[in-house]
Formats: C-alpha cells, sequence, structure tokens
C-alpha cells in the first residue's frame, strides 16, 4: 500500500475535542503545577527513564533495522521531524511507551514487536509520535510513576502532603484515557487503514495469535459503536478512575470508527482541513521553552513552566 505523505500537519488537525477539554480541567486542577515542580525537582524523568533503559535494547539502523525504517515510515508520513532514539524492552503485554520531555525515547515492548504485523507497528508508532506532536508525554510520564508515588506517600508525604488529592488523580486519569482518542487518529493516519487499527486494538485487548484468522472485524466494529461507555457522566467516569490499568480498547475504537466515518480522516489526507487557531488573547507560544501551545492553561505541557 502506497501511503500519502500528510505534508505540513498540525497535530490540531486530528486533535480530540475530548483531549482539549479534560487537558484544560487537568491544567486547572489544584496542586499539579506544585506537583510538576516537585517531580522535577526530584529528577523523576531521569529515574522513569533509567527504569527503562537500564533493561531495553537499543534500535538503530543497523541494530533492528526493519523496524527502524518502519518508525522513519511513520515519521515522514506525519511530517514529524524529530527523531527520538528507540528501545525494544522485554514486556509480556502490547505497549510502547514515550518517555523524556527532551530527548525524547520509544520502547516498545516485545510482545508487540513479535506479534504486530509491519502495518499494525506503523499504526503503533504513528499513536506515540501523536503523543509527541501533542505535548502529552509530560502529563503521561506523571501518569506512569503516580502509581509508586502513592506507595512512597502511604509512609510519607515527602513534601508534597494532600496533592495527590482523589480530584488531582481523577482528572489525570480522566485526560490519559481522552489523549488515547487523540494518539489514535494519528496512528490511522500513519498506518492509513482503519482495519489494522481494528485488528491492533483486537490484539492489544487478548485475541490469541491462533484465533487470528478467525477475526470477524464487521463484528468489531458494530461492537464498538453500540459501546455507550463514552458518554460523559460522573459514574462512568469514576469507572475509569477504579480501572485505570485497562486498555479500554472498545471505547477507543468507538472514538475512531466515528472519526473516520464522519469524514474528517479523509479531509486530513486530502489536505482540505483549515488550521484551527487558538482561541483570541491565548498565549501562542512557551515563554520559557519557546513550544506551541495547543489550549490556554495554567503551563506548558512540554516544559512544565507556568504561563499565568
Amino acid at each position: 500500500m502506497e501511503l500519502t505523505k500528510i505534508n505540513g500537519l498540525n497535530p490540531e488537525e486530528y486533535l480530540h475535542p475530548f483531549d482539549a477539554k479534560t487537558l484544560h480541567a487537568l491544567q486547572n486542577t489544584k496542586g499539579l503545577d506544585v506537583l510538576v515542580k516537585k517531580l522535577y525537582e526530584w529528577g523523576f524523568e531521569t529515574w522513569l527513564k533509567q527504569q527503562f533503559l537500564g533493561s531495553s535494547l537499543k534500535l538503530t539502523p543497523t541494530n533492528f533495522p526493519d523496524v527502524h525504517d518502519l518508525f522513519e515510515t511513520a515519521c515522514d508520513v506525519l511530517d514529524f521531524q524529530q527523531r527520538p532514539q528507540l528501545y525494544v524492552m522485554r514486556e509480556l503485554y502490547f505497549d510502547f511507551v514515550t518517555c523524556g520531555v527532551e530527548n525524547t525515547i520509544i520502547v516498545i515492548g516485545t510482545d508487540a514487536l513479535e506479534k504486530f504485523t509491519e502495518q499494525e507497528l506503523l499504526f503503533a508508532f504513528g499513536r506515540e509520535i501523536g503523543h509527541i506532536q501533542c505535548r502529552h508525554v509530560l502529563y503521561s510520564e506523571i501518569g506512569q510513576v503516580m502509581p509508586v508515588l502513592m506507595d512512597a506517600l502511604s509512609a510519607a508525604t515527602f513534601g508534597l502532603g494532600g496533592l495527590l488529592s482523589a480530584g488531582l488523580q481523577f482528572a489525570l486519569i480522566e485526560w490519559l484515557q481522552c489523549a488515547q482518542y487523540t494518539s489514535d487518529r494519528a496512528g490511522i493516519l500513519a498506518c492509513q487503514d482503519v482495519t489494522v487499527a481494528c485488528t491492533a486494538l483486537i490484539k492489544s485487548a487478548g485475541l490469541a495469535a491462533k484465533y487470528d484468522p478467525t477475526l470477524a472485524l464487521e463484528d468489531f466494529k458494530t461492537q464498538a459503536l453500540e459501546f455507550q461507555g463514552v458518554q460523559k457522566n460522573v459514574l462512568l467516569r469514576f469507572s475509569k478512575y477504579l480501572t485505570q490499568h485497562k486498555g479500554w480498547e472498545i471505547a477507543r475504537a468507538n472514538q475512531f470508527f466515528k472519526w473516520t466515518d464522519s469524514g474528517e480522516y479523509k479531509n486530513i489526507l486530502e489536505r482540505k482541513t483549515a488550521y484551527a487557531p487558538l482561541q483570541p488573547g491565548a498565549l501562542n507560544f512557551c515563554p520559557g521553552c519557546g513550544a506551541r501551545l495547543l489550549s490556554e492553561g495554567m503551563f506548558c505541557t512540554s516544559c512544565g513552566a507556568k504561563l499565568r
């Protein structure tokens, strides 16, 4: 399949509205700016990177060249100029992790590397590129370290006191889920085949390899579109808080099917989408790192600098 390079792709073209809304709510949650500052004072990002780099194999043009070429293809299709370092780590589940606001790395779980097709790997790489383009990395890192932090806080506060309130955790988990809707869109733009996105999610949801030939994708689409759990009410939102380690593959499929069926996906490929400007009066660039801001919030999602 010949892929269409999406020249000048702006992440606002595929940003999911739930992502933007929950990010705004998260950024304005009391205590988040102090939490970010504290974590960086402790060097948590360095610690997080070391957890991956201490047991991962670096992926280069000469080491895993086929996989490296797929990543280059995903970058070219999405017109993504950065080239994060790639690593492979032994994991018994389908996982890709992006870490590092600066000097970003992408870590690939071996289960995904072994069982995903080349097209499915394109989808997965596109998802991680989407996370980087939309500046998800800062808050995603906090989400990764949160369980460890909560265990530590059961014995000591480390100066954080009540910062990790249920409200802050709730806002973070809600945003983390909605950020997946955005990154799935980037993944589909990278592989340019919604069927590939389906099979990747089905495998992630737990399908055993021996049942691959029996996949009924229309049944999967019907199940996804019938799913009602994406609707915004307190009980369903709280269920995400209780099941934060779940992949919510059906909810994600529900959202990307609606997106592709709406014609928005095709419009991006055909470059019919107009650039969506920021709201009047919004700060366009972070004064700390110069990163473009996708929404008006309390501080930069790239470097954590307070904006107002």
